[in-house]
C-alpha cells in the first residue's frame, strides 16, 4: 500500500568489482523522483563517471563512485547522494531504479559495464519496464537516446509554453545531448579499434 506521506524515489545502485576481482561492494543512493529522478536525467551523470574513468585510466571504486554522486548533488541536475539502505525492487516508493555493475577497465580504458534500468509506475495497476544493456558502449548509446528523447519532449513543450523554466530545461537537455554524442562517438571509435586489434591478433595466430 502506498504511503501518501512518503515521496517517490529514484535510486542508483552500483555493484563494483575491484581490480583483484574480490570483495565486491554494493552502494545505493536515493533522491526524490521529481523532477529529475528519471533515466533521461540520471544516466548522463553516470556517463560522466564512466568518462572520467576512461580519461584517468582508473578502475572503478565504491568510494569514488559515491564521491562522484555527492559532487553532483548540488548541480542543476542533482544526482542521488543520500544513502539508501532498503531493497529497491520491494519498495513501493521507488519509481526509478538504475542498477549498474562496474568491473575494471578493458584494454581501451573503458570500464566493464552492465546496466539495468527499472521504471515502476506507482499504484497496484502500474506498469514496470526493465531494460538491460551489456557493455559500456551500449550503456552510453542508451543514455544518448534517453536524453535525446527528453530534449525532443521539452522542445515541443517550449513551443507550446513559452515560460523561461521550460526553455532553460530544453537548453540544458540540448547541451547534454551534444556532450553525450561526443562521448558515444569516442566510445564507438575505441570499440572499432578494439575489434580490429582482436581480428589482427586472430589472423596472426
Amino acid at each position: 500500500m502506498l504511503n501518501p506521506q512518503k515521496p517517490f524515489l529514484c535510486v542508483v545502485q552500483a555493484t563494483i568489482v575491484p581490480a583483484d576481482r574480490t570483495g565486491t561492494t554494493i552502494t545505493s543512493h536515493a533522491m526524490p523522483a521529481a523532477p529529475f529522478g528519471v533515466p533521461a536525467w540520471q544516466l548522463p551523470g553516470i556517463a560522466a563517471y564512466l568518462n572520467r574513468l576512461h580519461r584517468t585510466g582508473d578502475n572503478p571504486r565504491p568510494e569514488d563512485f559515491t564521491a562522484h554522486l555527492e559532487s553532483r548533488s548540488r548541480t542543476a541536475v542533482p544526482s542521488p547522494a543520500r544513502p539508501y539502505l532498503h531493497a529497491p525492487l520491494h519498495d513501493s516508493s521507488v519509481t526509478c531504479l538504475i542498477d549498474i555493475a562496474l568491473t575494471p577497465a578493458t584494454s581501451m580504458g573503458w570500464p566493464g559495464v552492465s546496466l539495468v534500468v527499472h521504471q515502476m509506475e506507482p499504484g497496484r495497476c502500474g506498469f514496470t519496464r526493465t531494460e538491460t544493456f551489456r557493455g559500456c558502449h551500449a550503456a552510453l548509446v542508451h543514455t544518448e537516446n534517453e536524453i535525446t528523447a527528453e530534449h525532443q519532449r521539452l522542445a515541443s513543450r517550449a513551443r507550446e509554453c513559452r515560460t523561461g523554466g521550460v526553455r532553460e530545461l530544453r537548453d540544458l537537455a540540448e547541451a547534454t545531448v551534444t556532450w553525450m554524442r561526443k562521448l558515444t562517438q569516442a566510445s564507438r571509435a575505441d570499440l572499432v579499434m578494439a575489434r580490429a586489434a582482436a581480428v589482427r591478433t586472430k589472423i596472426r595466430h
